[in-house]
């Protein structure tokens, strides 16, 4: 489900990526949502959920991804602060979300995330400030990010403290970024997404 007032979008993705902070220590993760674009609606814009600063994991508190399940993210404004999470919605130009409430679940060992929060569209008068947006659905896991030409030991030293390295494998996407994927991921899917966003 992907909604946004009384309006209804089919999803094109939804997926999560990770990095390590080093300055706080800590694993962040991000997350990525997108719509179709549907005729006659926002001028047939692909509406975007886009946070890149959403959940901030400590060391040694979980061991695979899906450990995220139960987590509750909320806020009410929009941060001033950009590492705290936050998310911006686009339709036409980026907006902030705010009043937002974020759940992860763990729904027949696949990871489901739900929403609910505000943006403004800049559309219509009916689509212009305190729109309500609700999203579930099913969320990849694409990997943890470790930097342009990061060797497979450098990025498995820096996620060893967050994530079962065990669970993970070494791959690079076309720009030479090493990425740790689950195991069981699709890498030409992965590193297509991430190649690309």
């Amino acid at each position: 489900m992907f909604k946004i007032r009384d309006e209804n979008f089919n999803i094109e993705f939804a997926y999560l990526d990770a990095f390590v902070d080093k300055d706080e220590k800590l694993l962040t993760f991000g997350l990525q949502i997108k719509a179709e674009g549907k005729e006659n609606v926002f001028d047939s814009e692909e509406p975007h959920f886009n946070s890149e600063v959403l959940l901030k994991i400590e060391p040694n508190k979980i061991k695979k991804w899906k450990d995220i399940a139960g987590k509750i993210i909320q806020w009410k404004d929009y941060p001033d602060e950009e590492e705290e999470p936050h998310a911006l919605f686009y339709v036409f130009e980026h907006e902030a979300v705010y009043n937002a409430k974020i759940e992860f679940e763990n729904v027949d060992n696949q990871i489901f995330v739900k929403i609910k929060a505000l943006c403004d569209i800049n559309w219509t008068k009916k689509y212009s400030n305190n729109i309500p947006l609700e999203i579930e659905t099913k969320v990849d896991f694409l990997g943890v990010l470790c930097g342009k030409d990061t060797s497979e030991k450098e990025c498995k030293n820096e996620i060893k403290p967050y994530l079962d390295i065990d669970n993970l494998k070494y791959v690079q996407n076309k720009y030479g970024v090493s990425v740790l994927i689950p195991n069981d991921s699709n890498v030409e899917t992965n590193l297509l997404v991430l190649g690309e966003y």
